[in-house]
């Protein structure tokens, strides 16, 4: 059973003479004068729940406090459930009641749950108590792009067909207790599978392929099993044999989900390697574990593996909008929906706007100036003249000495609040954990 919020917990915190108590305090207070994120983060919560009776967990306000607790600390879930248990001020914020000492697991299950929407909805609402209270108008705005990266080491096809092999032989081993007594038998070829795929690493190119051909060979071997045993076992469901459907359902759904991915892997490792062609990037698979990683390319220079973000910062560093893209888009592309966005947010555009040369050309600054922005400024040029954009060279020099702040406030949120590398698994978490740092 889980309640919104704990009442008689008391609301202020435990003082302690120092600027995090400070801070926490007025995160606090905000928060009270907003109750409603208490029924969004109810609602997030109420979908993982399986039932409404037992020993009450979590209050959704208290993991709501807890998230923004673990960004601002920019920990782990271990020293998250550490400090609330060991400091009084920190289970004060998160108003626990004085038996409640929440686990790193159940902490990270619960905050999970939480979606990029209603962060998103989170932080506007941030921008309209900054915008009332006369903190950020949005008037003046920067936007910038960068990439978060996924949790996943340097793709690598040998590493990527040994995991694959790993992946099947581990589902061949749950097919097995599906039943009361295995239905079929499989090898284990996780052995020969490790050296092939170390040997590739360290061989020379001809002896290399005789270890891709071997790694190929073990990786169609697994592929063919775990078809023949997805048949024998949907045979033995349909006979009643299967001891749980739900067990059932799970393991061919997670079957249905990496055989694709294992085919394209094999696809890109023969195009690659024997073929010589060039994969085009949105063809690629970089990881099994998470399949939604982009590859992102910056100006050849160097190559990071996650997701290209879009932010837009305004004079009060406040981070204004964030939206996280699929592939690797063209910066100039997504120059005009950012500003439309901001429209969406404020109710108009902003008066001045300055951005990255990615984002200049004549198209946008024409678009820009139709939607009635006054002054565009771009980093660089690129073929525009300065009146073009801005009414006077001193706006423009203004306008481009802001647009370094942005750079900064992206250096403040990796560092300091884990947006760097989101350690989450899947698409949905990903996009959670990158508005929560923003928020």
């Amino acid at each position: 059973m889980r309640k919104k919020r704990n009442p008689q917990c008391s609301m202020e915190l435990h003082y302690v003479p120092h600027e995090i108590c400070s801070q926490l305090s007025g995160i606090s207070q905000w928060l009270d004068a907003h109750p409603q994120f208490n029924d969004w983060i109810y609602e997030d919560l109420s979908s993982g729940d399986k039932q409404n009776t037992g020993r009450n967990g979590l209050s959704a306000e208290s993991v709501l406090r807890a998230a923004l607790l673990k960004q601002y600390l920019n920990c782990d879930y271990d020293y998250l459930s550490f400090v609330l248990m060991d400091s009084m001020l920190f289970r004060d914020f998160c108003r626990l009641e004085p038996n409640q000492r929440p686990s790193r697991s159940s902490l990270h299950g619960l905050i999970s749950l939480l979606t990029a929407s209603t962060w998103e909805r989170i932080n506007n609402c941030q921008l309209m108590t900054a915008k009332d209270q006369g903190i950020e108008k949005g008037r003046t705005v920067a936007i910038d792009s960068t990439v978060t990266e996924s949790d996943i080491k340097p793709p690598c096809d040998s590493d990527l067909l040994a995991s694959s092999v790993k992946e099947i032989c581990r589902l061949l081993e749950r097919g097995q207790t599906l039943t009361a007594t295995p239905l079929y038998e499989y090898t284990h070829h996780n052995r020969a599978v490790k050296d092939a795929a170390r040997k590739c690493i360290y061989a020379g190119k001809e002896e290399r392929h005789q270890h891709y051909k071997k790694l190929l060979q073990l990786t169609r071997k697994s592929r063919k099993v775990l078809i023949e045993a997805t048949v024998t076992l949907a045979n033995a469901r349909q006979q009643g044999q299967c001891l749980l459907a739900d067990d059932a359902d799970k393991w061919q759904a997670d079957v249905d989900h990496l055989l694709p991915l294992v085919d394209a892997i094999v696809s890109q490792t023969e195009r690659r390697v024997f073929k010589g062609e060039k994969v085009p990037a949105q063809e690629k698979v970089v990881s099994l574990y998470e399949p939604h990683t982009d590859i992102i390319v910056k100006d050849r220079r160097q190559v990071q593996y996650g997701h290209k973000l879009n932010l837009v910062q305004g004079k009060s560093r406040l981070i204004l909008d964030l939206v996280i893209e699929e592939g690797n888009p063209a910066d100039s592309d997504q120059f005009i929906p950012m500003m439309e966005r901001q429209k969406e947010i404020y109710g108009r555009v902003p008066r001045q706007t300055s951005g990255d040369g990615g984002y200049a050309c004549r198209a946008n600054l024409e678009k820009a100036k139709a939607m009635g922005i006054s002054d565009v400024a771009f980093n660089k040029k690129r073929g525009l003249e300065v009146e073009e954009m801005t009414k006077s060279q001193y706006v423009y020099k203004t306008l481009f000495r802001f647009r370094a702040g942005i750079e900064a406030g992206i250096s403040w949120l990796k560092r300091c609040f884990g947006l760097s590398r989101c350690h989450c698994k899947g698409s949905e978490r990903f996009d959670s954990h990158c508005w929560l740092s923003v928020v």
